[in-house]
């Protein structure tokens, strides 16, 4: 790009709009834009602190471009972090245009400042005008100078076409994207980190003459760190640190000829040598000529102000050690003291970001559809797969009533008033769902049963018949013998609860209903032949009761639990880990805002997802619902919001998406195992029980069982609790999370 075009495209710049803020410019009393004394930053505790600021001073002035050098871990980034108000100093004093970072008055965050952090921090998923318009509306500007500012900014900076999605870019291209997020509104002071890397030579000087027509002719002020370091030579003053301090400030003229050396390269290895640092000069020179590669560990020096930073802290005036010390120590309690107007989230920024996160949706069409179908398609496996009874159960058959060479087939099917073959007529009655394969003795039978090819043995005696008769003859005075001789021996593979269950069930039934034929067809009362205990009708629900009735209340919520989790755990930590949560941070944007952002999106989510579950449930595989459908789905959605609320909890406190994956796994066993959805809650040990009852979804899954399967309303004790301890759980996973945010910020 040619000086020409850069000097009309400067000129159409000049003539732009600016922002309109009640916080114009509230450096112009002052001449020195930002000031930093004695500023230490530690990470870490115990062994591992780490030292990153070291009693650092730095001065720059209004209306100039400051080049901050540096290897690798030298402090750069935390320095610039500490400015746009991201991260805190452990002591020290930072003054930004005439105000503390983070304060009403400062403008910062928020539309003073354009940052470009050293990561993208750009949404892939969006076009290059989508990514600008959606950083406009952040800081509120109008749609014209929008446009402008489009067409400007691709000019200066060479950009692609604004239809291109970022994710296609090639490295050097996103670089400037960033770059022209950072410029797009206009700011005061501009913080860039690292702005050229992966840029060609021929841009990268064209993005230079840029930042100093700003400085010069519009009073802009510029805080820039490089790896290149000669390329600072266009800055009006430059800051060499090493160590977590800024060893000499000075122009780049001064600093070459003071130390009559014919780099700046050289210039900062002199300095470093001259500070006493006990790394080898071949290391040392590594800093310079391989600033792109990570610095090599450095040994801590203890901090001594240089001659610039001494005679700069005379620009703000001398305290003594103890009004110094006072001053730091209010500045903690004003950062740490809690401001209700700035912790209520702002609706034009919870407007911008649903606006955001919705368009991440529909880009990310495969996810859209997982989000909305996924709950509805687990519903009806569910249902398809679940509470079916088995089928094709080979049962094997040793009646001894009948001779070996009728082949062990029943042959007689009378159903008369007869006492023949009554181990026929039983295997008459046995559900068709039961395979019957007849053995000829009982070892052979019991074998294939140890061999997995039948799932039991039916036995008959050789006189089976006749016992059955006169046991039933002689009634309460037959003998021992006669009743040991009458029985039907059943051996069942019971490693399959479920599978015995049925086994089980089903040949008590047969011997129901064959005792009840026998008793008809010889003219007795039918009733005489059954256990002497009625089941009526049951209080609440069926006697038939399907699988899938009982558990659909546990796993409506354990399908909207999960689901909320995991969803908005991933997404939350993706845009923290990628730096786009930050950049939204210096924007103005406050934390309470992202949280109400993806809060409210994922809600609407659910709410979808949720009504999709009701009618997969209810209207495909007509589960009963006996009380009111309404208080069914509130008490669902609540549930899906605490999901959510324990999804955004584990994103605060996860700094990489295997570590919140490991956790939302780790959260969701217990509440599958506990809360009720597998067994009941009354079958744990007491102290178990205890444990389930804390858990979130517990008191919700009996609230929706008690609303589906008794029809009770919200009177009900059962009811309201679930109700209750729903909304504890939402205000407290809130305020934990929201709590857990502002500590991780001002430790950080």
């Amino acid at each position: 790009m040619t000086e020409e075009i850069i000097e009309e495209m400067a000129d159409v710049f000049a003539s732009s709009h600016r922002i309109n803020n009640e916080n114009d410019n509230p450096s112009d009393s002052g001449v020195n834009s930002v000031i930093i004394r004695n500023a230490t930053k530690t990470f870490g505790s115990g062994r591992n602190k780490c030292a990153v600021l070291q009693g650092l001073n730095m001065t720059v002035k209004k209306g100039s471009i400051y080049g901050l050098l540096g290897a690798s871990g030298c402090g750069k980034t935390t320095i610039l972090s500490c400015l746009v108000a991201l991260r805190t100093l452990n002591s020290g004093e930072i003054q930004v245009l005439g105000h503390e970072p983070g304060s009403p008055k400062s403008g910062i965050p928020g539309p003073q400042v354009g940052y470009m952090p050293q990561e993208l921090a750009l949404y892939g998923d969006f076009t290059i005008k989508e990514t600008l318009t959606y950083f406009g509306r952040l800081y509120k500007l109008k749609a014209t100078f929008v446009k402008s500012q489009l067409k400007f900014l691709s000019k200066l900076l060479d950009l692609p076409s604004c239809d291109r999605y970022v994710k296609t870019l090639s490295g050097g291209q996103q670089r400037r994207v960033s770059f022209a997020v950072a410029l797009f509104h206009e700011p005061d002071l501009l913080i860039l980190d690292e702005p050229t890397v992966g840029v060609d030579p021929l841009l990268r000087h064209s993005i230079w003459n840029h930042l100093v027509r700003q400085s010069v002719d519009h009073g802009k002020t510029v805080i820039v760190t490089t790896h290149y370091i000669e390329e600072a030579r266009q800055a009006n003053t430059i800051g060499m640190m090493r160590g977590g301090r800024v060893l000499v400030e000075d122009s780049p003229e001064n600093l070459i000829r003071d130390y009559g050396l014919p780099s700046l390269e050289d210039v900062f290895l002199q300095v470093s040598l001259k500070d006493g640092s006990r790394s080898s000069d071949k290391q040392l020179a590594e800093d310079v000529t391989s600033s792109n590669e990570a610095a090599p560990v450095e040994t801590q020096i203890e901090p001594q102000p240089s001659e610039s930073s001494a005679e700069a802290s005379n620009k703000i005036g001398k305290r003594t050690p103890n009004e110094k010390g006072d001053k730091i120590k209010s500045v903690a309690r004003k950062r740490k003291s809690f401001n209700l107007k700035s912790s209520l989230p702002t609706p034009h920024f919870i407007g911008v970001l649903l606006r955001k996160n919705a368009l991440v949706m529909i880009r990310n069409f495969g996810i859209l559809l997982v989000s909305f179908f996924l709950p509805a398609i687990q519903t009806a496996l569910f249902n398809v797969t679940l509470g079916g009874e088995p089928t094709y159960l080979k049962m094997a058959i040793v009646n001894d009533e009948l001779n070996l060479s009728q082949g062990r087939v029943c042959i007689n099917n009378t159903m008369d008033c007869a006492y023949s073959m009554l181990s026929c007529r039983y295997l008459q009655y046995i559900n068709d769902n039961i395979i019957q394969i007849p053995y000829d003795n009982v070892s052979e039978a019991l074998e294939a049963g140890r061999n997995g090819e039948v799932w039991g043995v039916i036995h008959f005696g050789q006189n089976f018949t006749e016992e059955y008769e006169i046991r039933q003859s002689l009634g309460d005075s037959a003998k021992l013998d006669n009743i040991l001789r009458s029985r039907i021996s059943i051996n069942i593979d019971s490693s399959n609860q479920q599978i015995d269950a049925f086994l089980n069930k089903w040949l008590v039934e047969a011997f129901r209903d064959f005792s009840r034929g026998l008793l008809i067809a010889c003219g007795h009362e039918p009733e005489a032949g059954y256990m002497p205990i009625e089941f009526t009708d049951p209080v609440y629900g069926r006697k038939d009761t399907q699988y899938t009735e009982a558990m659909s209340s546990g796993l409506i919520i354990a399908i909207i639990y999960s689901s909320s989790l995991v969803f908005i755990t991933g997404v939350f930590v993706g845009e923290r880990q990628q730096g786009l949560v930050d950049r939204s941070l210096v924007a103005g944007v406050k934390i309470v805002d992202i949280f109400v952002g993806h809060v409210g999106f994922q809600f609407c989510i659910t709410v979808c997802q949720t009504s999709a579950v009701f009618v997969v449930m209810f209207l495909m595989f007509k589960v009963p619902c006996h009380g009111s459908v309404a208080l069914a789905l509130l008490i669902t959605l609540l549930q899906g919001f605490i999901g959510i609320c324990f999804g955004m909890f584990t994103a605060a406190i996860c700094d990489n998406t295997n570590g919140a994956l490991y956790l939302t796994q780790a959260n969701f066993l217990p509440i599958l195992l506990m809360g009720g959805i597998c067994w009941p809650v009354e079958g744990m040990p007491p102290a178990l029980q205890k444990v389930a009852r804390f858990l979130p979804v517990t008191y919700g899954i009996e609230c929706l069982r008690s609303i589906l399967s008794r029809g009770w309303g919200i009177e009900m004790p059962d009811v309201y609790m679930g109700f209750l301890v729903s909304f504890a759980w939402i205000f407290g996973l809130t305020i934990l999370t929201l709590t857990v945010i502002r500590y991780r910020k001002f430790s950080s």
